[in-house]
């Protein structure tokens, strides 16, 4: 904060209960006799910097003041090194240059302005200070204008790190105000990443731990944007970073290079120039500091500037930390140079037909938004511009949308790289019908958009709404997909847990969540909603029967009838009904060598309103089953891919057979799986194929519920090349090395068998457990 002086104060006050007008900005013939002002680059200090090899430094500050000037130094030593252009100027506009001595070590001095005049024979001062540097340093020293160190704490939300714009922890320091700044991206968040990232202790100075900005795919892009610069033309930008290059039994740390990450700065938050990086070891460590010198384009007036993040290579295994953000003035740096872009116009059915990494021009409508994007529309179609922030326009606004498409959950959108939306005026657009879904449609739609096939369609549908944090989500009858509402409306988090109608548009999506760009959602009072408790899987021999608990919303429980339908509906039985409880039994012994399967599904007025899964064991085999590579129900995981465990996948085959089973574990967590109760009694044998990951390591541990191991129950197991990747696997080259026999004692038809990378049989965050997939697994 500048000090204001004391006469200047008591005079200002004097004046304020006078007729005088002496504080006048006028110049008389005797020089300037107003109030004292003076600023350095349009502030009250400013810091430049110059190598220890001395010479005349390329920075110059510019004074400007009102009244005679004189400049000082705060130690009066440092004019043996520092040589200023001028030591006294008038009332008006000078550029000060320095010249400095060659030295032997980092050095600082600094000097002061002062501003000087007489009104009404008041002698009053103004001050401003110039500190200059002298270093061979490649982090500047003096105040930074930003600075951002991921604040001291983040937590999981959902068991997932928060996305970089969900994050509530960033600092926003700095010696200008930065309260406006923001941050967004792709596939970054804020992570504490564990012990394996620390800095080394001669690191910390520069390095200030976590949390740090997580990036670990190809698509992984981080932006900082609304950085107050002032009026600052000249930049020096640093930020610290390291990266996995590897896993094995724990985070294997690698080099950092000026092509690790794309570093680039706009100054309109559209268009990004590329700057270069110069990259240099920290310490003893493997954390590195970058740091990026530029200077804004001749002609160019803004006080903001945001910079970017990406391109970084996201391969297997590997993964980049970045902290300590900061931005100073001065540097060497050349001017932004914003590459051409080309950009071809085009209908949006032209823009969706021309596929991924075209530029595209559409003169469009804006047919439907949220807080994060907007869905354009003409007469051929409708798509997504995803621009990472807050709109700028309203729906029925007439725009030209200018972007880069790329494909997301199956459909081809705007991606915010480079994306830019001006209005051109009012427009209008005739939204459809709704078409409506239930799960059978929403199911098949996924499938579509898994095969990047999905188009954008507007739609209604229903289901409960369930809110967890920023996520809001609907639970679907007959379909495992969730409808997920993008960037819903803060209100609507009051309808958790209720009955809702959805009405928006589809924007493709993944085979967990339908993404839906909602243009309404309102609590629904009219579907039926049942819900039915969750079945335990039956005992294949001696079954006991079940009563399962359910609950109606929208209708009565005496409207609701139950059937078992499905493969083997004829080996399963209902029994007695209440208001809220139904019997289930499966009719017999199971005499086949599959599982019985079926499902329980409850209707309204004919219409499946809910459906459960119904299941019964297969019986053991009796004996050893080396060389069956299918797996019994019970140890089969039904988990997608994202899942931990997962299954196999559809046409998983071992050695060019038939395969089922599970992979557990992942780069950052141990894996879990617990069959279902394994319908048989006594002493039996559990025998199984387990492989590690490719190129890693892995131990298993197996474990009983009602029942115990007798016997050996951890295994280090083999790595398998093609033991990698995403499902459905195909394994090759499985021995008897690879085959593992465990004797179980004491087992009821209820006991459980439970199989982890970790010996504590949990799905914690734990690099060094290692991967593994398992297939054949059978009793006997």
């Amino acid at each position: 904060m500048k000090v204001v002086n004391f006469w200047k104060t008591l005079f200002c006050a004097a004046l304020a209960v006078t007729a005088f007008s002496a504080c006048s900005d006028d110049d008389e013939e005797g020089g300037y006799s107003g109030m004292p002002e003076i600023t350095v680059n349009g502030g009250e200090s400013v810091t430049v910097a110059g190598k220890l090899e001395g010479g005349k430094l390329e920075q110059t500050v510019e004074v400007v003041s009102k009244g005679d000037w004189t400049l000082t130094f705060k130690n009066p030593g440092d004019s043996q090194w520092v040589t200023p252009s001028a030591m006294s100027g008038k009332t008006g506009t000078t550029q000060l240059t320095f010249t400095l001595g060659q030295a032997s070590g980092e050095r600082s001095a600094i000097l002061v302005l002062t501003a000087s005049s007489k009104v009404e024979g008041f002698p009053l001062t103004d001050e401003a200070t110039i500190t200059v540097v002298q270093s061979d340093s490649d982090v500047p020293t003096g105040n930074a204008l930003y600075s951002e160190n991921c604040g001291t704490k983040v937590e999981k939300v959902d068991g997932y790190w928060p996305y970089v714009d969900k994050f509530e922890g960033w600092t926003r320091g700095g010696s200008l105000d930065q309260k406006a700044v923001t941050y967004t991206g792709n596939s970054a968040s804020v992570a504490n990443s564990g012990k394996g990232f620390d800095p080394a202790e001669d690191e910390t100075t520069v390095v200030t731990g976590p949390p740090y900005v997580s990036m670990n795919k190809s698509t992984s892009v981080f932006n900082i944007n609304d950085i107050n610069i002032a009026s600052n033309t000249n930049f020096t930008f640093t930020f610290t970073a390291a990266q996995q290059v590897n896993y094995s039994g724990g985070v294997v740390l690698g080099d950092v290079t000026d092509e690790t990450i794309r570093f680039s700065v706009s100054t309109d938050g559209s268009s990004y120039a590329p700057v270069a990086l110069k990259v240099k070891k920290v310490a003893s460590g493997y954390w590195y500091l970058c740091t990026a010198e530029f200077k804004l384009p001749a002609g160019v007036s803004t006080d903001k500037i945001w910079v970017r993040f990406d391109g970084y290579a996201g391969l297997e295994n590997h993964g980049l930390r970045i902290d300590d953000f900061k931005l100073y003035e001065g540097g060497n740096g050349s001017e932004l140079v914003v590459p051409s872009v080309d950009y071809t116009k085009g209908t949006v059915a032209e823009a969706i037909a021309a596929g991924a990494g075209k530029n595209y021009e559409v003169a469009a409508t804006v047919v439907a938004m949220h807080t994060q994007g907007i869905l354009i529309g003409d007469a051929s179609g409708v798509m997504l511009a995803f621009l990472g922030e807050a709109p700028a326009v309203a729906v029925n606004d007439a725009v030209t949308v200018k972007g880069t498409t790329e494909l997301r959950n199956g459909v081809i959108q705007f991606g915010k790289e480079g994306l830019s939306v001006a209005k051109t005026g009012t427009g209008s657009y005739n939204t459809p019908a709704p078409e409506v879904m239930d799960g059978t449609a929403v199911t098949a739609y996924i499938a579509t958009a898994l095969e990047n096939k999905a188009v954008y369609k507007y739609v209604k549908y229903n289901g409960e709404f369930t809110v967890s944090g920023n996520y809001y989500n609907v639970v679907i009858a007959g379909t495992t997909t969730k409808g997920s509402v993008a960037y819903g409306k803060s209100e609507w988090a009051s309808f958790n847990g209720k009955p809702v109608t959805v009405e928006g548009w589809l924007l493709g999506g993944t085979a967990n969540y339908l993404q839906t760009m909602a243009t309404s959602v309102t609590v629904d009072s009219s579907t039926p909603i049942v819900e039915i408790s969750a079945p335990q899987q039956f005992a294949a021999t001696s079954p006991v029967a079940q009563t399962l608990n359910y609950t109606v919303t929208n209708t009565t429980a005496s409207a609701v009838t139950f059937a078992i339908e499905g493969t083997n509906a004829d080996k399963f039985s209902l029994g007695a009904k209440t208001d809220n409880t139904i019997v289930v039994s499966a009719k017999g012994d199971n005499a086949s060598t599959a599982a019985y399967t079926a499902n329980l599904v409850a209707k309204v007025a004919g219409a499946t309103v809910a459906t459960v899964a119904l299941k019964q064991a297969a019986p053991a085999s009796g004996e050893d089953t080396k060389g069956t590579f299918t797996s019994m129900s019970q140890f089969i995981s039904t988990g997608d891919q994202y899942a931990n465990p997962c299954g196999l996948g559809d046409g998983a085959t071992a050695n060019g057979n038939n395969a089922s089973g599970f992979k557990m574990g992942s780069g950052s967590k141990a894996g879990v799986f617990t069959s279902g109760a394994v319908g048989v009694t006594g002493d039996k044998k559990l025998g199984f194929y387990a492989v590690a990951w490719k190129g890693k390591k892995a131990t298993i541990y197996v474990k009983v519920d009602n029942g115990s191991v007798d016997g050996e129950s951890s295994f280090a197991i083999n790595a398998n090349e093609t033991a990698t990747g995403n499902p459905p696997f195909k394994l090759t080259g499985l021995n008897d090395a690879d085959y593992y026999v465990v004797s179980l004692k004491g087992l009821t038809a209820a006991s459980t068998v439970s199989i982890s990378t970790s010996p504590n049989f949990a799905a914690d965050a734990d690099k060094n457990t290692g991967r593994a997939v398992i297939c054949g697994v059978q009793l006997f």
